[in-house]
């Protein structure tokens, strides 16, 4: 009976343990339901949230651990994962799950409308991320966290945290990841953070972290990464972190640190050479020399040290690092040879740039490399005769060897190596013969994206479309020749930038340009091209620049370019084209640039450029045949910069509301002046852009402005009466050899920025105002060959300006570098006292007169440039500018009364 009893009693247990574990199997939780304190701090939460959207729609019922994002334990029932990461929940909440009491794991991450003020939760948390939930408001988040003994891993990028706070003891020492990126902290690495002793990932890159890393960098032996780039830490790199024995990758890019890195990296002792594989310093102030020592960290798979100062040779050393991937020693201070001892054993490299260094490769042409390389970037290097060693590469994807002084034609076998070339730059080198040939692209991943840059050479020949297959193709300046092929855009259907300028190609502008309905940029400036422009554009949807300049183009301006709305840059000067402006182009409202100069266009100014064209930061229209007065709708341009109507045959007067150009008046230099085709797919594409320019005419000189051009401000008006006054950040005003007459403007001395003033040959008369002793930069002055008279003002920058040719040709002169003045002269006219304000008639203000009369053949050239530059530059243009002979243009019908001038003004020069 007892034996039985027993037996009953064995088979009950064996059935209740069944049942427990086919629970377990079956994945039901306890009782079929979760903990009801815990269901009612889920529901809590999810009240507190705003969820428009139902974000949560399995958040009903009893049975909480079948909820979405809810996962509770098999055998307990208690929650242990919350999941709500990408959930679209939002809200301003306070976040309490203390209720929670066997939480493990919480993610609410890539929730970015959820904001959260205050934390509290159970101590058995091991895993939290909060990646991109608003904790800006949450000033106390450290001390929550420090709540949490069991914590492993902390999440906490981008969430906008700017107070980092500190621990008198830190209690969450088993954290093993914590990262903190992309968010807004300003201090210095706080202390407590090297008191975790446990840490092997940490992650503060995107901050703005400053003062040095401390030597308790040792402290965190167990350190495998260290992500710090993007801040700005400074001073040396401590030695005692050449101890952390497990660090695989150590990230401290984009910095401030300076210094030589020997003392961590040239130290044979430390045991970080046999853990590292992936090292970071680019964009620092490191110098010194790269350490030979180096040499000995055979796990390197990544060495970026580039735009440091580094200077010296490559250590040999380098060429021992067997599992080196990539090696980056761009813009340095590195000189030297390069030999094939330098690379001998890398055969696992795949990425090699040298870039902007000093280098000269001196590699035995029969070497055979042992690596295969993808990328490749030896601009600004002497690489010498064209790279025999790259035959053996067919890998290449990225090829950069820009300016580095090849001078040689490339070989037939660089065909061969073509198919996967998708970047190729060889600019700025001496490459001659034909141009090369390219395979068709056989890399599918790049969408047959392909930028071949050939730009300033010397190759010459016909451009042969078969012999590309590009998406974008710069071979300006050369030697080409011949017509433009007309299946160009069969051979390259995907071309988005076109620039062919600099050369000599002839013969017309093909019309099946504008079957490439991709294209943005196309540039055919400075060639032979006659013919008139072809009138069917409406396809081109994405064009943004055009530029024709310097042909031999003829006929007028298509009505079709007006429909290409996202133009921003049209050139069209130095042709032979004539005609109307036409209509359509006020369609053209994104235009920033119109430059028509130098044509034979007439008609009328157009007034819809002033209403429509309100983007224009540039018109030249100049040395055309525009008649008419200025177009009062001119003033509506407030970004304009340049301005030139110089030489037409225009009648009236300049507009008083000329100083309402706000970019002038306040020196405005915002906007792009370089354009590029849509932004490259992927890192490492050479970059191929349109740089705007604009010719400008200073002091007799015309002058090109590409670079510098958005610190340029500058109008050239000719045979009008026009109104400067307001423009006081005009630094350089040359109004010289005109028919100018009347007073020096009073007020002149409210052109507070003038640096050159050139009021020469004309026929100004009066005293010169004392206000002109304001221009406190003015660095040149030249008032010569009037009919001034009075004392010359003194004071202020004046003083400096003591060469008596400034005032020369003006009798009635006296004062300092002149003749002693008479009492008379002392006597001054009203309105002219310094420090007057008093407004005179319109005879004597702001008006200058010019003659309009029949026969008025020479006509008036007025130059306004401004260049802002900083002061040596100023000081070293002016300097040149002052050292080129003057251009004196000799009107036709000469009045009497300046004979006398004349003759003295030759005899002066004669003396000379």
């Amino acid at each position: 009976m007892g034996t039985s009893s027993a037996n009953v009693v064995e088979i009950l247990a064996l059935l209740i343990l069944l049942q427990s574990v086919s629970s377990f199997c079956n994945g039901d939780n306890f009782n079929g339901s979760c903990i009801k304190t815990e269901r009612e701090a889920l529901v809590k939460f999810k009240s507190s949230l705003v969820d428009n959207s139902n974000s949560l729609p399995s958040w009903v019922g009893d049975d909480c651990c079948r909820w979405d994002g809810v996962t509770c334990d098999n055998i307990t029932g208690h929650v242990v994962n919350l999941v709500l990461s990408w959930t679209s929940i939002r809200g301003n909440i306070s976040l309490h799950l203390g209720n929670l009491s066997n939480l493990q794991y919480l993610d609410l991450s890539l929730n970015p409308s959820l904001a959260i003020h205050s934390l509290h939760f159970p101590s058995s948390l091991k895993y939290l991320n909060l990646t991109y939930v608003l904790l800006d408001k949450c000033e106390n988040w450290l001390q929550s966290i420090n709540m949490l003994p069991s914590l492993l891993e902390l999440e906490l990028s981008n969430c906008e945290l700017s107070i980092i706070g500190d621990v008198s003891h830190v209690n969450f020492t088993s954290l093993e990841v914590l990262n903190l990126g992309w968010n807004n902290f300003h201090s210095t690495i706080p202390s407590w953070l090297y008191n975790i002793t446990n840490l092997r990932h940490l992650v503060l890159r995107y901050n703005a972290f400053r003062g040095s890393i401390s030597t308790d960098i040792s402290n965190l032996n167990s350190l495998a990464s260290l992500a710090a780039d993007f801040n700005s830490l400074e001073g040396n790199i401590p030695n005692t972190l050449n101890r952390l024995c497990n660090l695989i990758e150590l990230d401290l890019g984009y910095n401030k640190f300076g210094g030589e890195i020997s003392g961590t990296f040239g130290n044979s002792s430390g045991c970080i050479k046999n853990s590292l594989e992936n090292l970071y310093l680019l964009y620092n102030s490191f110098s010194g020399s790269i350490p030979d020592n180096l040499g000995q960290f055979k796990r390197l798979k990544v060495l970026y040290l580039s735009k440091n100062s580094f200077w010296g040779s490559i250590p040999v050393s380098i060429g021992q690092l067997y599992n080196l991937e990539r090696l980056d020693f761009s813009e340095n201070s590195l000189h030297g040879k390069v030999s094939e001892l330098h690379l001998l054993n890398l055969r696992s490299l795949f990425e090699l740039s040298m870039d902007g260094n000093s280098l000269v490769f001196d590699i035995d042409p029969e070497w055979i490399p042992p690596f295969q390389l993808s990328w490749i970037h030896l601009s600004s290097c002497e690489v010498g005769p064209f790279p025999q060693w790259l035959r053996t590469q067919k890998s290449i994807r990225f090829l950069d060897m820009s300016n580095a002084s090849i001078s040689d034609n490339i070989p037939d076998w660089f065909e061969n190596i073509s198919s996967n070339i998708v970047s190729l730059d060889l600019s700025y080198n001496q490459l001659f013969g034909t141009l090369p040939t390219f395979r068709k692209l056989n890399t599918p991943y790049t969408n047959d994206y392909r930028v071949i840059l050939l730009k300033s050479n010397q190759f010459d020949g016909f451009l042969t479309c078969s012999d590309f297959d590009a998406t974008i193709l710069d071979i300006s300046n050369n030697l080409l020749h011949g017509q433009i092929p007309q299946n160009i855009s069969d051979m390259m259907p995907s071309l988005r930038h076109l620039s062919l300028s600099n050369n000599y190609l002839n013969g017309t502008v093909p019309a099946t340009l504008w079957r490439i309905e991709s294209l943005q940029i196309l540039d055919l400036s400075n060639n032979q091209l006659s013919g008139r422009i072809p009138s069917c554009w409406g396809n081109l949807t994405s064009l943004t620049v055009i530029d024709f300049s310097s042909n031999m183009l003829s006929g007028d301006v298509p009505m079709s370019l007006g429909s290409q709305e996202s133009l921003v840059s049209l050139h069209l000067q130095n042709n032979t084209m004539q005609g109307n402006i036409p209509m359509s182009l006020r369609n053209l409202e994104s235009l920033e640039t119109l430059d028509l100069s130098m044509n034979s266009f007439d008609g009328f100014i157009p007034w819809w450029i002033g209403e429509s064209l309100s983007s224009l930061k540039v018109l030249s229209v100049h040395s055309n045949k525009f008649e008419g007065e200025i177009p009062l709708q001119l003033c509506y341009l407030a970004s304009l910069r340049i301005l030139n109507l110089a030489n037409n045959v225009m009648t009236g007067t300049i507009p008083n509301c000329f100083g309402n150009f706000t970019a002038i008046a306040m020196h405005e230099q915002k906007g792009q002046w370089d354009y590029y085709a849509n932004a490259d797919p992927y890192v490492g594409f050479a970059r191929a852009s349109y740089g705007e320019n604009v010719q400008v005419y200073v002091k007799g000189m015309e002058l090109e402005y590409s670079r510098t051009l958005r610190f340029l401000y500058s109008i050239d008006l000719s045979g009008n009466n026009f109104e400067l006054m307001n423009l006081s950040g005009l630094q350089n005003l040359n109004l010289s050899t005109n028919k100018l007459d009347g007073h020096i403007p009073w007020n002149i001395g409210k052109l507070s920025s003038l640096e050159s003033l050139d009021l020469s040959e004309n026929e100004l008369s009066g005293s010169i105002p004392f206000s002109i002793s304001d221009l406190n930069f003015l660095s040149h002055l030249n008032l010569s060959f009037n009919y001034l008279s009075g004392r010359i003002p003194t004071g202020n920058q004046l003083q400096t300006l003591d060469d008596k040719s400034i005032y020369i040709g003006n009798d009635g002169l006296c004062g300092p570098s002149l003749n002693n003045c008479s009492n008379d002269a002392d006597e001054l006219p009203k309105g002219h006292e310094k420090g007057s304000t008093t407004r005179k008639d319109d005879s004597e203000m702001v008006w200058f007169y010019s003659g309009m009369g029949m026969g008025f053949a020479a006509g008036f050239v007025g130059v306004c440039s401004i260049l802002y530059f900083n002061e040596s530059w100023r000081c070293a243009w002016f300097g040149l500018v002052d050292r080129v002979y003057n251009k004196l243009w000799v009107t036709i019908a000469i009045k009497a009364n300046q004979v006398k001038r004349k003759f003295l003004r030759n005899k002066l020069e004669g003396n000379a």
